[in-house]
């Protein structure tokens, strides 16, 4: 897919680095596969501390800020995203336009998500084409101090020269969070 037509997607975007820090969350995959997250590390069995992945959090902070980087109309988003057992940290656009998140191909490679756990799906385009997608659930998707569990992701092939970002952060994780773009200041404030 052409540049430009990646690029009518965005409606907005924005990039995420969080700066206050209040709380960390411990997380591990038992043997079932499972994710769990705790707020102390001792209540992590001891045979899955060397596989202990920490996230700060903020815990309900009101007025965080996170710094953004704001360039031709564009705002990258470092985002972490998990998929059983792994993390992937991203970049992404902010694209409050986009219903869905979308993750390219080789973000899905690298996360080992394999075709056979995916359904198949179809995507709307900014330019009203459709496109055959991959759609697959992540245990969770974290952007600077925000964090959100089972978010639904489509993952669409690329074709075409290689773009700055691996996918679009959409609305299905935005809609859950209030926060402020302040262009002058770069800045992210996160309302609740």
């Amino acid at each position: 897919m052409p540049t430009h037509t990646y690029i009518a997607l965005f409606a907005f975007l924005a990039l995420f680095t969080a700066v206050p820090v209040r709380a960390d969350l411990f997380q591990y995959t038992d043997r079932d596969g499972t994710v769990v997250m705790v707020d102390d590390e001792s209540k992590i069995p001891r045979k899955y501390r060397n596989k202990t992945r920490t996230t700060k959090a903020v815990n309900g902070a009101k007025g965080t800020t996170t710094a953004v980087r704001i360039r031709n109309n564009r705002v990258f988003v470092p985002v972490t995203l998990c998929y059983r057992d792994r993390t992937v940290d991203v970049t992404m656009l902010l694209d409050t336009g986009a219903s869905t998140t979308t993750i390219s191909t080789d973000v899905a490679k690298r996360l080992g998500i394999q075709p056979e756990s995916t359904e198949q799906g179809l995507s709307r385009v900014a330019d009203g084409r459709f496109l055959r997608t991959s759609v697959t659930t992540l245990d969770y998707l974290t952007v600077g101090p925000k964090m959100k569990g089972g978010v639904q992701v489509s993952i669409i092939p690329s074709s075409g020269p290689a773009l700055p970002f691996d996918g679009l952060l959409g609305m299905n994780f935005l809609g859950d969070f209030s926060y402020r773009l302040d262009v002058n200041s770069e800045t992210i404030n996160w309302l609740q």
